[in-house]
């Protein structure tokens, strides 16, 4: 099934989808640093979740194709590999929809200039491991490859996982009574990350390569700047 498929099926009635705006912003360009203007959709959208693995796929191929015909030696290809960001490239966000359609779980979309620039899949109310308090916990989240940094493409623009992050700890807070705060398991790549965002790990949470992490209370109000 394509994009197009599950299109007609939604304007036929057999698939329903329930997302919509909750938060607006700006995202800064990381060449020209030009302000383009963001929207968060909230809710489960399958037809955003094929988006992603159809525009993102097609992003990945074009790069490897790129590499491809520069003809690097040996440790040049091996460098510039090691620089592009690879651990998610086989999940499927369209699977991941079939999957996560109850109550428990919200999904988030980040949209600008008609593209999705990165979503989030959260999962609802999960027991803090460093304080007495209800959070959710992140089970997905990614950004488009173009937004990501390698040694032979620029990103296209900064801060998209923050962004992102921010608006679904704000619902989190604001729409489902939860505590300030939030916890996932880290793919090796991105734990550098989650630790700059002062998030703190629970190693005994750890699962095998995947470093759990817990942004406490009060760092979770300093990033939806209430303190």
């Amino acid at each position: 099934m394509n994009l197009d498929d599950i299109k007609n099926l939604i304007k036929s009635g057999q698939i329903k989808t329930n997302s919509n705006v909750i938060d607006e912003g700006v995202l800064i360009a990381h060449t020209s640093k030009q302000e383009v203007p963001c929207k968060i959709y909230h809710g489960w959208n399958i037809v955003s979740s094929q988006e992603c693995d159809v525009k993102w796929g097609q992003s990945n191929i074009e790069l490897f194709e790129y590499i491809q015909e520069q003809n690097f030696d040996d440790n040049k290809l091996a460098e510039v590999l090691d620089s592009i960001q690879t651990e998610d490239f086989h999940w499927s966000w369209f699977k991941k929809s079939v999957g996560a359609m109850g109550d428990e779980y919200e999904w988030f979309y980040l949209y600008a200039e008609g593209e999705p620039q990165a979503v989030c899949l959260i999962r609802h109310p999960k027991d803090s491991a460093l304080e007495d308090s209800n959070i959710f916990y992140v089970e997905f989240i990614a950004v488009a490859p173009w937004n990501r940094s390698c040694l032979v493409r620029e990103r296209e623009f900064l801060g998209v996982g923050s962004f992102l992050l921010r608006a679904a700890l704000n619902f989190s807070v604001n729409r489902l009574g939860l505590s300030p705060g939030f916890s996932l398991h880290s793919l090796p790549q991105a734990s550098e990350y989650y630790a700059k965002l002062k998030m703190v790990n629970v190693a005994e949470k750890n699962k095998d390569s995947l470093l759990y992490f817990e942004m406490p209370g009060c760092e979770a109000n300093k990033l939806l700047g209430v303190a």
